[in-house]
């Protein structure tokens, strides 16, 4: 049985192994750090910001990580909080599916309602703002999930002992659940950027331009950004150039999710050890 269960793990282990290996492989020859931080791809024809250096692109991306996380959070806190000191148990159900229906529905599917809503209806245009508010719809599911799953692993003897000595449900939160929650909570904080890192289609149609932008100069403004970098450039398959750039900008990219990634597994670990 043990053996079994070794060799069906071994394709979840192998093959993202294997994809990471490849992409390195294909990012070698144009992944340097002049690329990042200069430009030593303008010899590419026909794309104005491929020789564009990538820091504008990983400078979009974390603008919008930022700014989806600063909307989600409070949203999340609050329905949060909400489940644990207010709500009902039928309440509490009904709040729970609505968040998993909420992560059940495909990003492709806000960024089109942002395209409809915000951007044609209410006329933000493709904008940092946009974006932001599409990725906060995105991760919020995710954010409460987290938070409501931490305030749940607080020992209810901690709670009642405070309840007792007659502090009110603000100084239980303050000073009971946040002491004891918050590598929890941020972790999850940690793993809503690192999800809105991965996240493409949304921000296509709400966010992004492929060119002619290297910082937004309002939040009604445009941004350029690695997941959508990589999409234009993929396209070029006839440019060997421009495609192994593509490759060293999917490198940063993932690197990017795996730092934050990275980040959320030591405090989770520093929970554990604590």
């Amino acid at each position: 049985m043990k053996a079994l269960l070794i060799l069906l793990a071994l394709p979840a282990i192998l093959l993202p192994t294997a994809c990471l290996l490849y992409i390195l492989y294909q990012a070698l020859p144009a992944l340097n750090w002049s690329l990042i931080a200069g430009s030593d791809t303008a010899n590419i024809s026909n794309m104005s910001s491929a020789g564009q250096a990538l820091w504008h692109q990983i400078s979009g991306s974390l603008l919008l990580m930022m700014l989806a996380n600063i909307l989600a959070a409070p949203l999340a806190l609050s329905m949060a909080f909400f489940h644990a000191l207010i709500a009902s148990r039928q309440q509490k159900m009904i709040l729970m599916t609505f968040l998993q229906v909420l992560q059940g529905i495909p990003p492709i599917v806000y960024g089109l309602c942002g395209l409809i809503l915000l951007v044609h209806l209410l006329h933000w245009g493709i904008s940092l703002a946009t974006g932001a508010v599409i990725l906060a719809i995105i991760i919020l599911p995710l954010l409460s999930s987290n938070i409501i799953h931490a305030l749940e692993r607080i020992p209810a003897e901690q709670t009642e002992a405070a309840a007792a000595l007659g502090m009110s449900k603000a100084a239980i939160v303050l000073r009971v659940w946040f002491p004891l929650a918050w590598t929890s909570m941020l972790t999850g904080l940690v793993l809503a950027m690192a999800r809105s890192l991965s996240e493409t289609a949304p921000i296509l149609f709400t966010a992004t331009v492929f060119s002619g932008i290297a910082w937004p100069d309002s939040l009604f403004s445009p941004v350029t950004s690695l997941q959508t970098h990589i999409f234009y450039l993929a396209q070029e398959g006839s440019n060997a150039q421009a495609i192994h750039v593509a490759w060293a900008s999917a490198a940063v990219l993932l690197a990017l999710v795996l730092l934050f990634s990275l980040t959320a597994l030591f405090l989770r670990r520093y929970k554990e050890s604590s």
